[in-house]
């Protein structure tokens, strides 16, 4: 007798348990730590270079949000954001780009005019 309640308690706890996975898992929502966003702001401290210490502004971006766009819809994009695009890499050769820190500037490769990756935000040496 023991042997069946336990039986029919294990096969109702396994339907319920099937019953389960057609539902879509949740995943708890939280930020994007490997996301580049622009623009920066300085935090008033150096870093241990001595450059200023910068982290996203309020209203900053995620510029993973320019990938595979024609680099003039991509300008257009960013600069509604307050940023500007430098290409770094054109179709595989390296491009002169600015060297000074400037928050709002976000480094891009392209190919045949597509953006195709995101180097990153602010520059420096």
């Amino acid at each position: 007798m023991l042997g069946l309640v336990v039986v029919l308690v294990l096969a109702g706890v396994s339907i319920a348990i099937a019953s389960r996975g057609d539902e879509e898992e949740k995943k708890p929502a939280g930020a994007n730590l490997s996301a580049i966003l622009c623009p920066l702001e300085p935090t008033g401290k150096l870093d241990a270079g001595g450059q200023p210490e910068l982290k996203p502004a309020k209203d900053a971006f995620d510029t993973a949000e320019l990938l595979d766009l024609p680099l003039e819809e991509a300008r257009q994009k960013a600069g509604a954001k307050g940023c500007e695009i430098a290409v770094s890499v054109q179709d595989g050769a390296g491009q002169p780009v600015p060297i000074e820190l400037n928050p709002k500037l976000i480094y891009v490769y392209t190919e045949k005019g597509i953006v195709t990756q995101i180097e990153g935000v602010g520059g420096g040496l």
